[in-house]
């Protein structure tokens, strides 16, 4: 493979442009890169997340009409659909002949194509039952393993071949149910939540009439753009054509993914409501959790496109704070503003602190809650007795979520990291912005460290066994870097 291209030419030139939105493009990067990956089997679909104007369809734009070479011919590597439907992966139209069904098939057309829709908020109202039709569908496709249905009027139609593709999308905000849905069959969409821009002053407004249109701007952003994916391509060599060598990744690197992957399938599980036969008070226990292998898959492919994006071959903790934010925006919306309220509170939050949190107007409401997150596994309810302060904490095994190093990468920093099995040294990798003290050990090695504790057989205190009413299973974190060793 030849050198990878220097991304400094593109990241100046959306930062001059569009400040706000560099990790929104750096995340599309990375999302196309998946793409040149040999081993990977598993479709990457993001959505951009955001209120109007909070500049995801912007983003989405700049990689409209990107091209690759192939064989000397330049080729479409984006495929815009501005009215998506699931059902257009295989159609079954009734007034289209079989024979021509082939040419309209969606599915065919995005194979090894990263597909473009810039507007998804469709494809997220309406009915559960048609919610349930649509990500049914969706997940079966983003399996990688092609699609195959059968009607009345064309029989069965499709492939089983395996279809690669990526998925860029955007919508706006949905409700909790859809939520539901997608945590009922598995869901196979990650996020990234597009912050809401503060509002705009007078004085901002009249200074926006100044310089470039925003049409110009939009037009440099996406011609760099288009010329960096030409260049990343061109350096790997084409499509599926990148064969990863995972032994020279960070240890550290690895784990942090493997943390992540847990943390977002532990959220995303849907717990049971119950009410109390005694006291007709409703009560929630954990429901079933999906299991993080495929959320470990796809935020490891992500992780890599990214290192490929800024010129690397191997993982480092450079490449984590953009996955956080994924895991973190891929959170049910409730869910993931109470962790992240939970992580900059230090691990525990008030009934109190926690309805200004949800912005809701009843502490019983947030009382509530927080007792709905108890069942998720991540989080406890404290309720310590008449006259004294409830809260929510971190249960033992996540105590790590609320570590500096955690809330360093929550916030787009790269905190010091130890790994002496990569550089010899125990020196911390000195990275920009670092914001923990450099003398604290990593939190995974000192996770790695309480673990092997355990194993020889540490007797855990009543305040330990307190703070988690789950097993600790680190053999779960062992299988899933093993797997991607395999």
């Amino acid at each position: 493979m030849n050198p990878l291209p220097d991304l400094t030419p593109l990241r100046q030139t959306i930062e001059m442009h569009f400040p706000a939105y560099w990790p929104a493009v750096d995340l599309g990067l990375a999302t196309c890169a998946t793409l040149l990956l040999a081993d990977n089997s598993n479709p990457v679909a993001v959505i951009y997340v955001g209120a109007a104007s909070s500049g995801k369809t912007t983003v989405a734009s700049m990689f409209e009409g990107a091209t690759i070479d192939v064989n000397g011919t330049p080729q479409d590597l984006c495929y815009r659909s501005d009215n998506f439907t699931p059902a257009s992966f295989v159609s079954h139209a009734a007034n289209v002949s079989t024979s021509k069904l082939g040419k309209i098939d969606l599915l065919p057309q995005i194979k090894d194509k990263v597909l473009l829709t810039p507007e998804l908020a469709p494809i997220f109202r309406g009915k559960e039952d048609d919610l349930n039709s649509r990500f049914s569908t969706l997940i079966r496709v983003l399996d990688g393993q092609g699609y195959q249905t059968n009607s009345g009027t064309h029989g069965r139609r499709g492939s089983a071949d395996a279809h690669m593709f990526a998925w860029l999308g955007c919508t706006t905000p949905f409700e909790e149910k859809v939520w539901r849905v997608m945590a009922q069959l598995g869901s196979r969409l990650f996020f990234l939540l597009m912050e809401t821009p503060q509002a705009v002053t007078v004085d901002e407004l009249l200074a926006s009439d100044q310089g470039p249109s925003y049409q110009e701007r939009l037009n440099h952003c996406k011609q760099a753009v288009h010329v960096f994916l030409r260049d990343l391509f061109a350096a790997a060599a084409g499509i599926r054509q990148v064969t990863w060598n995972q032994g020279a990744d960070s240890s550290q690197a690895r784990r942090w993914l493997v943390h992540c992957a847990k943390l977002l399938a532990a959220m995303r599980s849907e717990p049971v409501e119950e009410r109390d036969s005694s006291s007709a008070k409703v009560i929630y226990r954990p429901g079933s959790e999906e299991q993080p292998f495929r959320a470990r898959s796809v935020l490891s492919a992500l992780a890599r496109g990214h290192a490929l994006v800024h010129g690397r071959r191997q993982l480092t903790e450079e490449d984590l704070p953009i996955i956080v934010r994924v895991a973190v925006s891929s959170m049910p919306t409730d869910r993931g503003t109470i962790f992240k309220a939970l992580a900059a509170a230090g691990g525990q939050l008030t009934v109190e602190q926690a309805r200004q949190a949800l912005g809701v107007k009843s502490l019983e409401t947030a009382r509530r809650r927080m007792e709905y997150f108890d069942a998720l596994g991540v989080m406890e309810f404290v309720e310590t007795g008449t006259g004294k302060p409830a809260y929510l904490r971190f249960r033992t095994d996540w105590a790590w979520c609320a570590s500096p190093e955690f809330t360093a990468l929550l916030q787009g920093n790269v905190p010091p990291v130890l790994d002496q099995a990569l550089n010899g040294s125990p020196e911390p990798v000195k990275n920009r912005g670092v914001c923990a003290s450099s003398s604290t050990p990593n939190l995974v090695q000192r996770q790695e460290r309480k673990e092997g504790v355990a194993k020889r057989g540490h007797r855990h205190t009543p305040q330990e066994m307190t703070g988690s009413s789950k097993p600790k299973n680190t053999r779960n974190d062992d299988l899933l870097l093993a797997l991607e060793v395999a």
